[in-house]
């Protein structure tokens, strides 16, 4: 389970009460004390956090340049240092530090309570609502579920 990484993003709503979805994560980046860059990156790069640098490639949709910077942020959060790796060694320590910001990332954009009021909703229709892709809803409402959440939507379906 990611609970620190779910316990960060809680943290974030609570320190910044009253944000609107589509959340405006540039905006919390920045109040966070990042600042976001677009940059020309040449594919496959698509973001790089360094120190309080967030790096965005240009051109992106609006939903994948929202859950990138997201993504970085939750690095701010949760990791010291920047997010390079070149030691083969070191895979397993940065896989876990992906899943966990990745985790970190959905719960930011995708809170417990507003989607409790849209998890009857089709995915599409909470996608749209939070400004995500239909992949990072289903990976909040799958593999990013709190035990809590999985067990209340068991029960819904069950009703």
């Amino acid at each position: 389970m990611y609970k620190i990484a779910i316990e960060k993003a809680k943290q974030v709503h609570q320190k910044y009460p009253g944000l609107v979805f589509p959340l405006n994560i540039e905006q919390v980046a920045n109040l966070e004390g990042c600042e976001c860059i677009e940059w020309p990156f040449r594919e496959p790069i698509r973001e790089v956090k360094q120190g309080r640098w967030i790096g965005i490639a240009e051109n992106l949709p609006p939903s994948e340049r929202r859950y990138l910077i997201s993504h970085a942020l939750a690095h701010h959060l949760l990791h010291c240092g920047n997010q390079l790796s070149f030691r083969s060694w070191q895979k397993n320590y940065c896989i876990r530090q992906e899943r966990e910001a990745d985790c970190c990332a959905a719960h930011i954009l995708i809170p417990e309570d507003e989607l409790d009021r849209k998890a009857s909703l089709p995915v599409w229709e909470i996608a749209e609502h939070f400004g995500v892709t239909e992949e990072v809803v289903q990976q909040r409402m799958t593999k990013f579920a709190t035990a809590e959440e999985t067990a209340k939507w068991e029960l819904s379906q069950e009703l």
